[in-house]
C-alpha cells in the first residue's frame, strides 16, 4: 500500500494504466526483483530492540519527522492557494498521532512488533497510554462548497478524483488539479506526482519484511520462542500471532491476561534473541532488494529528498 499522507489527496497519485481485458490485476509487489538465494548473514547482534538500529531501506522512505514536515508544508501550500482565490479553507486534521517512547526515529514502523520489555509489562500490546478515544476516526474537516471543491481539486464533480481546472473563480483561473495539484507540484515537481513514499519503496519494505519473516533462520527462532511461550502457559506460533490476538482489541486498555502474555513474550524474545536474528536477516534481504532494483531505488531516494527539501523551503516561507 502506498504510504500517502492522508490530507486531501484522493486523486493526487498517478493512476495506473488499464490492464489487458483478460489480465488479472498484478500483485502490487511483483515489480520488486528479489535474489534467488537467501542473503548470507555475517553477524547476528544480540538485541531486545532494533528501534535504534538503522536498516538499509531507511533512506528510501520518509521517516516520521519528514512525513510530518511534508504534510505540514502541504497544508500550508493548499491554504495559501485557496486564500489567493479569496477562500478561507481549513484542512482536515493530519495523520500525526502518538508514537511510543521507544519508536524508531529513522523509519515510521518498527517492523518486529513491540520491543520494549518495560512498555510491554505496563501496556501489553496496546500503544503506550492505551488507545485514545476516537482512534480510527477519519480525519475531520469542515464541509466545503462546490466552488471550494472546484478550486481545491480542479473540479466540482464529486465522482472525479481531480480535474483539469481552467474555470475562473473570483477573477483567477483554477489550476490543473486545483490547489491540491499546485501543492503537490511544489513538493514533488509535478501536479500529478505522489506525496509520500513511492509505491516501489513501499512494496520493497513489505516484500523484505515478508521474506525475513519466512526465512528459515527467523522461523527457527520463532519455534524456539513458541516453545518458550508454551512453557509459560501460552500457545502462539510466533510473536506476531501474540501481538495480533484479536482479544487485545476489545478494550482501550490492556487486560491482566494481555499483560501476562506480553511480559512472557518479551522474556522469550530476550532468551532466544528473536529481534537480533530477525533484524539481521531483514537487513540482508533489504540489501539484496536495493542491489537488484538500483534504478527504482534511486528514484525512491530522489523522491524522498525532493519532498524534504521542498518542505523545508515552504517552512522557511
Amino acid at each position: 500500500m502506498l504510504t500517502l499522507l492522508p490530507l486531501l489527496l484522493a486523486g493526487c497519485a498517478s493512476a495506473a494504466g488499464p490492464a489487458g481485458a483478460d489480465a488479472a490485476p498484478p500483485s502490487p509487489r511483483e515489480s520488486v526483483r528479489t535474489a534467488a538465494a537467501p542473503p548470507a548473514v555475517a553477524a547476528t547482534p544480540q538485541l531486545d530492540s532494533a528501534n535504534d538500529r538503522p536498516l538499509p531501506l531507511d533512506p528510501y522512505l520518509l521517516n516520521a519527522e519528514q512525513q510530518a514536515a511534508v504534510e505540514k508544508a502541504q497544508q500550508k501550500l493548499i491554504v495559501r492557494c485557496m486564500a489567493s482565490f479569496g477562500l478561507t479553507y481549513t484542512p482536515p486534521s493530519g495523520s500525526g498521532g502518538r508514537r511510543d517512547s521507544d519508536a524508531p526515529t529513522t523509519r515510521v514502523d518498527s517492523r518486529y512488533g513491540h520491543q520494549s520489555a518495560a512498555l510491554m509489562a505496563k501496556w501489553g500490546y496496546h500503544p503506550e497510554g492505551g488507545v485514545p478515544a476516537g482512534a480510527g476516526a477519519k480525519p475531520s474537516g469542515p464541509s466545503v462548497s462546490p466552488e471550494m471543491e472546484l478550486v481545491l481539486r480542479g473540479t466540482a464533480d464529486a465522482a472525479a478524483r481531480a480535474g483539469s481546472g481552467g474555470r475562473e473563480v473570483n477573477g483567477r483561473k483554477v489550476p490543473e488539479r486545483g490547489c491540491i495539484g499546485e501543492a503537490v507540484k511544489e513538493l514533488t515537481g509535478a501536479a500529478e506526482g505522489g506525496i509520500g513514499d513511492t509505491q516501489f519503496a513501499d512494496d520493497a519494505k513489505f516484500t523484505t519484511l515478508e521474506q525475513s519473516r519466512n526465512d528459515a533462520r527467523t522461523q527457527a527462532v520463532f519455534r524456539r520462542w513458541s516453545q518458550c511461550m508454551k512453557d509459560a502457559g501460552f500457545d502462539y506460533p510466533d510473536p506476531l500471532a501474540a501481538l495480533g490476538d484479536p482479544q487485545w482489541r476489545k478494550a482501550p486498555l490492556p487486560t491482566p491476561q494481555e499483560l501476562k502474555v506480553a511480559t512472557a513474550d518479551a522474556a522469550c524474545r530476550h532468551a532466544h534473541n528473536v529481534v537480533g536474528v530477525w533484524y539481521a536477516v531483514d537487513a540482508g534481504y533489504q540489501q539484496q532488494v536495493i542491489a537488484a532494483n538500483a534504478a527504482a531505488m534511486a528514484e525512491a531516494r530522489t523522491a524522498v529528498e525532493t519532498q524534504v527539501r521542498a518542505a523545508a523551503r515552504v517552512a522557511a516561507g
